[in-house]
């Protein structure tokens, strides 16, 4: 890594409760790359994505220890502003979800919130945030349509880009094509590879040849502790721990 990564976790343990969803993990993620989170369901993928945007806030009695750099923010000290982290570190989820708006408002739902009113300014960045998720082509006589009338994998571009159009540093992706068939799965893929360079990543997959196929770091995560991380063409290929390459492998129990 050639410059200060763009999100560094150190020692970040998190409970959920009496119950330890994270143990000890460190990580970074270079500025403009794209990291994999991979690993068995309940490892604690999700809870690591959930930390970097505070997320975890709305679980009951969550509590936690480390740190979560991103930038030169601490995005877990007790003084970070949620509301202007979020604009910051974007998230997009499993199963898409447009607001109840048309395609126009659920784009324009962020810069709206963040005091963009000039209808021009407005037009503009949706446009520009339609472009970036490669949706404009299919939407850009559609605006004033109900954004739910879209097909999922449309739903999802549309997610992504009213995520990109706060003009957010990092974009968080959990299981972001689990839902949707192999043709839009492959478009988000595309998008995903697209966006890189613009935008630092995370993105958390059970589907390890689209880990592969996306990322250019990985991290195998088991029972809420970092076994591995490393470049991905290193992990899939020569991982250092037997329990990563039985996991990659299919022999994973």
């Amino acid at each position: 890594m050639s410059q200060p990564p763009a999100i560094r976790v150190a020692d970040l343990s998190v409970w959920y409760g009496a119950q330890r969803a994270l143990t000890g993990i460190t990580l970074d993620v270079p500025a403009g790359q794209v990291l994999a989170l991979i690993g068995a369901s309940g490892c604690g993928k999700s809870t690591v994505l959930r930390a970097l945007n505070r997320m975890i806030d709305r679980v009951p009695n969550v509590r936690w220890q480390g740190s979560a750099m991103v930038g030169d923010t601490d995005v877990l000290g007790p003084a970070v502003d949620v509301v202007a982290l979020r604009r910051r570190v974007g998230m997009v989820f499993q199963q898409p979800n447009p607001f109840p708006f048309s395609v126009f408002d659920n784009v324009a739902y962020g810069p709206r919130l963040h005091g963009i009113k000039h209808p021009a300014r407005l037009r503009k960045t949706v446009e520009d945030s339609l472009k970036q998720a490669a949706l404009w082509d299919e939407v850009r006589g559609k605006l004033r349509r109900p954004a739910r009338a879209l097909s999922g994998g449309q739903q999802q571009r549309l997610c992504i880009a009213r995520a990109l159009a706060v003009k957010p540093q990092v974009l968080l992706m959990d299981e972001p094509t689990a839902a949707l068939d192999p043709l839009s799965t492959a478009k988000i893929e595309e998008l995903v590879r697209e966006l890189k360079g613009r935008y630092t990543m995370v993105v958390v997959t059970h589907n390890l040849q689209q880990a592969a196929r996306i990322s250019d770091w990985t991290a195998f995560l088991e029972a809420g502790r970092l076994i591995e991380s490393g470049q991905t063409g290193t992990i899939f290929t020569t991982p250092r721990d037997a329990r990563t390459e039985n996991y990659i492998t299919g022999r994973y129990e």
